[in-house]
């Protein structure tokens, strides 16, 4: 335990631990307030609860051994995702952002898509460094293009499927991973989109296909900044080509002999 708490101090600044637990402390509020509410829906804490875990995937990568490539992932990672994961549980579903600012949903769908990218080319870094295998900067960031789509198209056949599963008109259980409950828009301003008999059948389909089409505008986005700045592959931060072969230090500095 102490050598991986020293691994964690080690391998991220202060700054950022206390960036973290900011954004983890409002979560645990938003988590104890989901109990009280009126009326009591336990989707409200449970996802809170879900989404307070992922907010130390950063933690739990160090955890793992040498040879997964997830050792090699920046705190970086987390320093965006986690703000991605508040901004989801905290302000969509806890502040009801998803309803009461009509294009939340639309812009963290956007970031989405670009922010899968970046997080697909530090993938591939992770690996690089693992594997101490060079990769040309336009295979790179085509892996990355590639991770962000396989990513975006996974998470909405999940949001799809499990409101398709946990809707029940029969009980009335509603599934709302799409944010299209027509009960939960009333008095918000997507009650009239909703309330449009030519749109609401016809919601979850066109939910998916617009957050599919806002991720891969966010994506391809994304991926002509990596063609421009490719910086884990130049000098703006380091080039790990040149790491792995020894011709630069992680600093980017020449290695003397």
């Amino acid at each position: 335990m102490k050598e991986y708490i020293g691994r964690i101090r080690s391998s991220c600044k202060t700054w950022e631990l206390i960036y973290w637990w900011i954004l983890r402390g409002l979560m645990i509020y938003a988590f104890i307030a989901g109990f009280f509410r009126v009326p009591f829906d336990i989707s409200d804490p449970l996802q809170v609860g879900a989404n307070f875990i992922a907010m130390f995937a950063w933690e739990i990568f160090m955890l793992f051994p040498e040879k997964s490539f997830l050792r090699y992932m920046p705190s970086l990672v987390q320093d965006v995702s986690i703000i991605m994961i508040f901004a989801g549980s905290f302000g969509g579903k806890f502040l009801n952002f998803y309803y009461d600012i009509r294009l939340w949903d639309s812009g963290m769908h956007l970031i989405s898509g670009a922010l899968c990218v970046l997080l697909g080319y530090e993938v591939v870094v992770a690996m690089q460094r693992r594997d101490k295998k060079t990769v040309s900067v336009p295979v790179a960031i085509l892996c990355a293009l590639g991770f962000s789509f396989f990513v975006s198209t996974c998470w909405e056949l999940i949001e799809f499927t499990m409101d398709q599963v946990m809707t029940n008109p029969a009980t009335g259980a509603i599934g709302d991973a799409q944010h299209w409950c027509y009960e939960l828009a009333k008095g918000t301003p997507k009650e009239a989109t909703l309330l449009n008999p030519k749109v609401i059948e016809r919601w979850p389909i066109m939910d998916t296909m617009g957050d599919i089409i806002l991720n891969s505008i966010g994506a391809v986005a994304a991926w002509i900044f990596l063609k421009l700045v490719p910086y884990h592959h130049g000098k703006l931060v380091d080039d790990v080509n040149r790491e792995i072969t020894g011709q630069t230090d992680a600093k980017n500095e020449p290695v003397t002999k």
